[in-house]
C-alpha cells in the first residue's frame, strides 16, 4: 500500500485560495530526459506531485483548482470524481483510475502506466461552494507529461493517440474547442523535453484557426517532400507522422493519401 494517506493528511494543511478561471524550428522529436527517482516506500510525500512517478519533468498542466477553477460536483467523493472525470477540459486519461487512499474528507485517485503513477487527482469539499454547495469537487490535479500515459490509454473520443512503434511513448492530437468554433480542426502538440508545450501542428480543412502565425497551409492529397522521414508515431487506424528538416508542417500519411498539417509559429489557444 502506497503512502497516499500521508499525502492526504499533509494536504489538509494547505491554505484555501479563491479559484479563478484559466486554462528556431527543428525537425527531430524531443528526446527523453533522465528519469526521476521512484519514491521509496519510506518517503513522506508532502503534495500530490510527490506521488507522481514520472520519467521526465512533471507537466505544467493542472495544479490547484484554486488556480484553474473547480468543476464537477457530487455528494460523495466518488460521484464528484466521476463528474469531474467526464467533463474536465484537460488532456488526461478518461478511464483507468483507482482510489489510492482516503483520509477524512479527502480522497486521492491515480492513473498508472506500467505500475507507475502518472496522474494524481485530489477530491475534497475545499472548493465546493464554487460548484454547488455542500459536497465534493476537484481540489488538485498533478500529472506527468501525456507522452508517459502509455499506448493503451483511453483519452476520450475527442483525442487521438499516436504511439511510437519502438519506445511506446505517445503524442496526442485533440479536437478544437467548440466554444471557439474550432471543432472541425485538430491540434497536435509535440512537447519539449522539459514538458513545456513545444510545437503545435493544426489540421484545418475549413480554415477555422487563426492563420497569422502558420508557417504553411493545410492541404490533403499532397506528395511527401523528398526530405520527409517517419517519426515512428502511428495510430491504431494506420496513420503515420512524418517530419521534414524545415519543420514548417507535419505530414500525416494515411492509407488513402497524405495530409499536410501546418505548424503554428506560436502555439494558439482558446480562452
Amino acid at each position: 500500500m502506497r503512502v497516499a494517506l500521508i499525502l492526504v493528511i499533509a494536504l489538509a494543511g494547505c491554505a484555501t485560495a479563491s479559484p479563478s478561471p484559466t486554462d528556431q524550428p527543428v525537425a527531430t522529436l524531443p528526446a527523453r530526459v533522465t528519469a526521476q527517482p521512484t519514491p521509496s516506500a519510506t518517503s513522506r510525500p508532502e503534495s500530490a506531485t510527490d506521488l507522481l512517478e514520472c520519467d521526465g519533468p512533471v507537466s505544467e498542466m493542472g495544479g490547484s483548482a484554486g488556480d484553474f477553477g473547480p468543476s464537477g460536483f457530487g455528494d460523495t467523493p466518488d460521484d464528484a470524481f466521476e463528474s469531474w472525470r467526464e467533463t474536465n477540459p484537460f488532456t488526461i486519461p478518461r478511464a483507468g483510475y483507482e482510489v489510492l487512499g482516503r483520509s477524512g474528507n479527502r480522497s486521492v485517485y491515480t492513473y498508472s502506466s506500467d505500475g507507475r503513477i502518472k496522474v494524481v487527482v485530489v477530491i475534497s469539499p475545499r472548493f465546493n461552494e464554487f460548484v454547488g454547495g455542500d459536497g465534493f469537487t476537484i481540489e488538485e490535479l498533478r500529472t506527468c507529461d501525456p507522452s508517459e500515459y502509455g499506448g493503451e490509454v483511453d483519452m476520450g473520443e475527442a483525442t487521438t493517440v499516436w504511439t511510437h512503434e519502438t519506445t511506446g511513448e505517445i503524442l496526442t492530437d485533440i479536437r478544437g474547442p467548440e466554444h471557439c468554433g474550432w471543432q472541425t480542426g485538430r491540434m497536435l502538440h509535440v512537447p519539449e523535453p522539459d514538458g513545456s508545450l513545444g510545437r503545435q501542428y493544426l489540421r484545418d480543412p475549413f480554415g477555422v484557426f487563426p492563420g497569422g502565425s502558420l508557417l504553411d497551409s493545410y492541404a490533403d492529397g499532397v506528395e511527401l517532400p523528398a526530405d520527409a522521414s517517419p517519426s515512428g508515431y502511428r495510430t491504431d487506424d494506420r496513420r503515420e507522422l512524418w517530419f521534414t528538416e524545415a519543420d514548417r508542417a507535419v505530414y500525416v500519411v494515411t492509407p488513402d493519401g497524405v495530409e499536410r498539417w501546418p505548424r503554428a509559429g506560436e502555439p494558439i489557444g482558446c480562452a
